[in-house]
Formats: structure tokens, C-alpha cells, sequence
């Protein structure tokens, strides 16, 4: 009996340690992307583009899907959200005309994960607290064309990642982060950073409204990608070496998130390495998402494999490379930047 209070006592302390952890992360400041010298000619970004995402691990390219082209794609995510998104009662579901709805939504039962088949380790669409995730969904033509495959946003991932890239097939999906109860204050507890596991080079966001300070932006820790390379055996694939841990922890304890405002039609670009966490949500209105991923085109692992290994996630379009560059002190050898 006096061990199982003991491990009881400890998991408790462990608990408080961690709660006290959270409380403590440095709270995000909110950023717009500056003015920088833009392309001219036949280039897609300008040197002081690429130097901006090569120095912080971002780089933010406002308006760059046309509105349109983002409503006529809105009007299509709102029907299969009114239809999969279960609300907890008639009166909880959403409804895209009614924003009183939003707020602190109340979802019904969560499916449990799939152990097995395609849709192994994700459910196709999760709702949990004030957040949904569509990923089936980010098989369709209409999304695929919206972000990867959009001519701007994939000439732009060429010219930084290289030419020769992995066909994009589908999209993570879209995330959608709901307003909470009135009255909150921000802090740093809110956040979650994380970085991506499988294979991770260059990632996008494209925002599917206007994302105004403390409305959920994307929230990036800027550096960290510098940081987080050496923290692993190889140069994408998701490989944590024995300093991973310690300088996950030295980027949130040292790095000032930034929490990334922008119009719609935005596109974030982000390097895989990028410490990263969804924004902190304070206003009153859905913040829409649409999330891809860039790879070179090499050889890679099938599905099969990556079970084996814990690393299938058939929701992403990147996959482990068959074989991998050990790191060096060179983040860029493989880029075209």
C-alpha cells in the first residue's frame, strides 16, 4: 500500500510540475511580416525573402491566393463541416450564419482512433475542445489546387527547396480554431509547441480568412529550425538525437513566439525544423487554415514500413526518405537557397 502511494504522490508531483511548465512558457507576441524588397522579373522571392525565412525559419507572402478563389473553397469546407461536425445537441452544431455557434462549442462524441487500415493512428476528422481538423477532406481537387499545387505557391517552393519535388497528393486538411468564453486573458499556457515528425523540409499555411492579433494565428518559434536540425541524426527525415529534448526545452524557454497576423490568401512558409504551436485565440471569430507540405522527390518507405517504425501518417505528403544525409553544420545543402 505504501508504494502505491508513493507512485500516486510522484504521478501527482509530476503533474504539478508540469502544469507549473506550462504556466511558465513565455507568452507570444503578435507579428506582421515587415517590408521587405520583393521579386522582380522572372524570380518568385527576392534575397531579402530568402534571407528572412534562411535567418528566422519563416517567411510570410500576404494575399497570394486570390479571395475568390478562397470563398468559392470556403462555401465547400462550410457544407462538409455542417454535415461530419457533430454538435453535442441540435442547439450546439455549427452553422455558418450563425455566429453565436462558435463560441466554446460543445462537439459530439469523439470515434475512436483507427487501429488499422488507411486511416491508422488519425481519425478523418477530429473535433476536440474549440478545435477541428478536416483531413479527409485534404484529398480534394479544390484544396489541392488552393495551396500546393497553386502556381505561385508551388513556383515559390521550387525555387526554395529545389525543382525536382514530391507530387503534391494531398493536403493536411483544414484547421479550424474556434472562439472561446468572453473574458480571457491571455497566456503562455495556452500554447503547444511541437515540431512534425515523419519527413519535414519546407511546410505551408495558408490563412482562409484574416487573421488579426489574438485570433489563433499561426505561432512560430522564429530560429528554433536552427536549433532543432542539430537535434537530429539527419537532415529530414524525424530523427531525434540525444540533445533533442534539451534544446526543445532551450527553445521554449528562450525563444519569444511569434504569433503570425496576416490577410486571407496569406501563405506562411515554414521549415520543417520550426518549432511551432497553434496561436493563442482571444476574438470572436473561426480562424481557418489550410495546411501542406513540400519534399524533394526521392525514394521513399511505403506505408507498410512506416508502421513498423511508428511513423505513418497518411494525412501528410511527405513520407521518410529511403536514405538520408547525416547533419552538418550546412542546414541548407540539400536547398536551393
Amino acid at each position: 500500500m505504501a508504494r502505491a502511494e508513493t507512485s500516486d504522490q510522484d504521478l501527482e508531483a509530476s503533474r504539478e510540475a508540469a502544469r507549473r511548465q506550462r504556466e511558465a512558457q513565455k507568452l507570444s507576441q503578435t507579428f506582421t511580416m515587415p517590408q521587405l524588397p520583393t521579386a522582380s522579373g522572372e524570380q518568385t522571392v527576392s534575397h531579402e525573402q530568402i534571407g528572412f525565412f534562411k535567418e528566422h525559419g519563416f517567411l510570410i507572402l500576404e494575399r497570394l491566393i486570390d479571395e475568390d478563389a478562397i470563398n468559392a473553397a470556403m462555401s465547400r469546407i462550410w457544407d462538409y463541416v455542417e454535415v461530419r461536425i457533430p454538435g453535442a445537441s441540435e442547439s450546439s452544431v455549427l452553422r455558418r450564419d450563425d455566429p453565436t455557434t462558435w463560441r466554446q462549442p460543445a462537439f459530439g462524441k469523439q470515434p475512436p482512433q483507427p487501429k488499422t487500415g488507411y486511416y491508422q493512428g488519425r481519425v478523418p476528422v477530429e473535433y476536440f475542445d474549440r478545435t477541428i481538423k478536416l483531413h479527409d477532406i485534404g484529398t480534394e481537387d479544390f484544396l489541392l489546387d488552393l495551396l500546393p499545387r497553386h502556381p505561385c505557391v508551388e513556383a515559390i517552393a521550387k525555387r526554395m527547396l529545389g525543382p525536382n519535388l514530391r507530387p503534391s497528393n494531398v493536403t493536411r486538411g483544414v484547421y479550424a480554431l474556434l472562439p472561446g468564453t468572453k473574458g480571457r486573458s491571455a497566456k503562455g499556457s495556452m500554447l503547444g509547441p511541437h515540431t512534425d515528425q515523419v519527413c519535414q523540409q519546407l511546410n505551408t499555411c495558408a490563412y482562409l480568412n484574416d487573421v488579426e492579433p489574438r485570433g489563433g494565428g499561426f505561432t512560430v518559434y522564429p530560429g528554433s529550425h536552427r536549433i532543432m536540425f542539430q537535434a537530429h541524426e539527419t537532415e529530414a527525415n524525424f530523427s531525434p538525437n540525444a540533445h533533442f529534448r534539451e534544446r526543445m526545452r532551450k527553445v521554449v524557454n528562450t525563444i519569444e513566439p511569434y504569433e503570425l497576423c496576416a490577410p486571407k490568401g496569406s501563405v506562411i512558409f515554414w521549415h520543417g525544423r520550426t518549432v511551432h504551436s497553434p496561436g493563442i485565440h482571444l476574438g470572436d471569430n473561426i480562424r481557418w487554415a489550410l495546411f501542406g507540405d513540400y519534399s524533394l522527390d526521392h525514394p521513399v518507405l511505403d506505408d507498410d514500413e512506416h508502421r513498423a517504425c511508428g511513423q505513418y501518417e497518411w494525412f501528410k505528403n511527405t513520407r521518410l526518405f529511403r536514405e538520408d544525409h547525416f547533419i552538418t553544420e550546412d542546414m541548407w545543402r540539400g536547398w536551393s537557397i
